[in-house]
């Protein structure tokens, strides 16, 4: 959950709104994807340096832990009514987790001041002023709108909300570079308390906010929603867009979650999700609800990942939560192996890995380069992924001596999902060989592999140097 819970009488209301909103999977209609790989297909050599432990942690964006914020527009607040300024938010959030790595947050852009008005251009200044921020901290972000809180006294109908997302649509095509640049994922939003799809004020026809948000966002950027109830109502054009976000991760089967574990749908559920962009979270830590840590490791493989907030249950108000002790509970080789948990070898010690280590360093995509092969004019060269999710609009770009050239058969990220080793050959006249990953929708945004080779300026990695 995205709200802040303040004290034990909210707590109350939060469990009764959860209550409300755990859906039987009745009718629930989940298209039909391969399973992914539960093994790697290819050994991965030395052929190309591997990586190397003293580098450190590699953060590569729109991947990985991600914090969380919140700006109320049209007033100097983050979360509507709690008189903390949005950039002083924004800043600490950056600050909090600066250890940690993250290139990544949630941010809420609260509009409940305009439900049943037109956004003013004031309002659009304002995000686009906060967008840019956002930008020059290098930082990309799951965006959700949103209108009503626990507070709100009045909220959109459904109306409103298709007008509003029409603006959204012309915000977004005054300021396309901007918001490729910054967004890397959009949350269905919109409905219902802290935008997760319940306990609207008014009643709001689901598939037309599903269709209008869909519009307003640009084809090339993945959308979620909350639950599968939401993901069935999606048309089938816009399908293959959409993922889901699990806002309450805890590791074993539990009424709250997206379906019963038992659900034939479950398996379907989780074999549509390595072909998009999946985001989970825990309970706030100070909810107290018990955390299957083993479990939930088992839910961030099975859901394939891309981002996991960092915000909840790990260090809220001074206090330690489950994310804390993750750095102290390990998972050995022989665990993941014998559970099918996708991991790099090198990021072992002595066999194991902490489970944060684990998760900061496997959700999302991890590529490593290997298998280089140089023959009779050609070479070919392997990219394996060791993470939990494909490389999600990432274009790949072979170079020869300075010269692009394309590998036979081309390249698609769905190659890339759970599990996914890939062979990419192409001609070869001599001279060093670099591989580039760039976001298609961000052309600044490059993946840095997971192996000991140079990275230029431009986001090429170095992988023979001829």
């Amino acid at each position: 959950m995205a709200e802040r819970i303040l004290d034990i009488g909210f707590i109350i209301v939060l469990i009764a709104v959860l209550l409300c909103c755990a859906m039987a999977c009745d009718g629930v209609k989940i298209k039909d994807y391969p399973a992914a790989r539960t093994d790697f297909e290819y050994d991965v050599d030395g052929s190309i340096p591997l990586y190397n432990p003293e580098q450190g942690y590699i953060a590569n964006k729109s991947r990985g832990f991600r914090g969380e914020t919140y700006i109320n527009l049209g007033t100097d607040e983050g979360y509507p009514g709690s008189g903390e300024n949005y950039y002083d938010l924004l800043d600490g959030q950056l600050k909090k987790y600066a250890d940690d790595g993250i290139t990544l947050l949630q941010v809420y852009v609260y509009i409940g001041n305009y439900c049943d008005t037109d956004i003013p251009e004031s309002a659009f200044k304002q995000l686009k002023e906060y967008f840019e921020t956002l930008k020059s901290n290098g930082v990309k972000i799951l965006l959700r709108f949103a209108y009503e809180t626990e507070g709100s006294e009045k909220g959109p109908r459904t109306k409103d909300i298709e007008r509003h997302c029409g603006q959204i649509k012309e915000f977004i095509a005054a300021n396309g570079e901007l918001f490729r640049s910054v967004v890397y994922a959009v949350q269905l939003g919109m409905i219902g308390l802290w935008g997760e799809g319940h306990t609207s004020i008014h009643k709001i026809d689901e598939e037309r906010v599903i269709t209008a948000l869909a519009d307003a966002i640009p084809e090339s950027i993945p959308l979620m929603v909350r639950t599968p109830e939401f993901l069935s109502k999606v048309p089938d054009e816009l399908e293959s867009r959409f993922g889901v976000h699990d806002d309450f991760l805890v590791g074993y089967d539990h009424e709250w979650g997206m379906m019963s574990w038992e659900d034939e749908n479950y398996v379907k559920l989780l074999n549509k999700c390595k072909y998009t962009v999946t985001d989970g979270e825990m309970p706030w830590g100070r909810a107290g609800e018990r955390i299957d840590i083993a479990g939930l490791v088992r839910q961030c493989v099975g859901y394939g990942l891309t981002s996991m907030s960092i915000e909840h249950n790990y260090k809220e108000d001074g206090n330690a939560y489950c994310l804390e002790e993750c750095k102290s509970v390990y998972l050995t080789e022989t665990q993941l192996e014998e559970n099918a948990f996708p991991y790099n070898p090198a990021l072992l010690t002595d066999g194991r890995i902490s489970v944060y280590d684990y998760l900061k360093y496997h959700l999302g995509y991890q590529l490593v380069a290997s298998n280089l092969e140089i023959k009779d004019g050609k070479a070919s060269f392997m990219i394996t992924n060791y993470g939990f999710a494909s490389p999600y609009n990432y274009e790949m770009e072979i170079y020869v001596d300075g010269r692009k050239v394309e590998p036979y058969g081309g390249y698609s990220f769905l190659d890339l999902i759970q599990f996914g080793q890939k062979i990419y050959e192409f001609d070869y006249d001599g001279g060093e060989i670099a591989v580039r990953f760039v976001n298609g929708i961000d052309r600044s945004d490059e993946i840095r592999l997971y192996n000991d080779v140079p990275f230029t300026e431009d986001g090429r990695n170095l992988i023979y140097a001829g």
